[in-house]
């Protein structure tokens, strides 16, 4: 009987599941390195990008902890992170499972499902669990390569840091 992993290549094909996996695992390298500037390269011109706790989002409530629509919304976050945001030295390390996917055949979208942990290390070397949750994607081609066209975070925890400066 194959497995769930399997029957997801079979549904994509090899190289598209590659594809999808590669642009999940690419946004969490992208944001522990240090490189928001690339942050809204990941999305579509009219992508959607918003976090929200586990409550929220089962609730059906639209309430969210950030929200961006578009990229120019994003891009606006970038510069806000460069110029306006004081905040002590710190990084992040991504932890991303494996995601599970599914394709809309309506949408041309690929639908993925991945759980994260992020670990906040700050410059005196301490690190702390920051967040856990799950990404909700939908994702699409655009000009030849896959981009989010919406991802959203659900956090397990309704107590959020308040130095949310990177995009989780």
């Amino acid at each position: 009987m194959p497995s769930a992993i399997e029957k997801q290549v079979a549904q994509f094909g090899d190289d598209e599941y590659r594809e999808t996996a590669e642009l999940i695992a690419s946004y969490g390298h992208a944001m522990d390195d240090g490189e928001i500037d690339r942050w809204p390269q990941f999305f579509t011109p009219n992508g959607i990008y918003h976090i929200t706790t586990k409550e929220n989002h089962e609730a059906g409530l639209p309430i969210g902890i950030m929200r961006c629509v578009g990229q120019g919304m994003m891009i606006d976050r970038v510069k806000a992170f460069h110029s306006a945001n004081i905040f002590e030295p710190h990084s992040y390390n991504h932890i991303v499972g494996h995601p599970t996917m599914s394709y809309d055949k309506a949408t041309g979208c690929v639908r993925a499902r991945s759980n994260f942990q992020v670990v906040r290390i700050m410059e005196t070397g301490r690190m702390d669990l920051y967040a856990t949750g799950k990404y909700l994607d939908v994702i699409q081609k655009e000009a030849g390569s896959l981009k989010f066209r919406e991802r959203i975070v659900v956090l397990d925890s309704r107590n959020v840091d308040i130095l949310l400066v990177v995009p989780l």
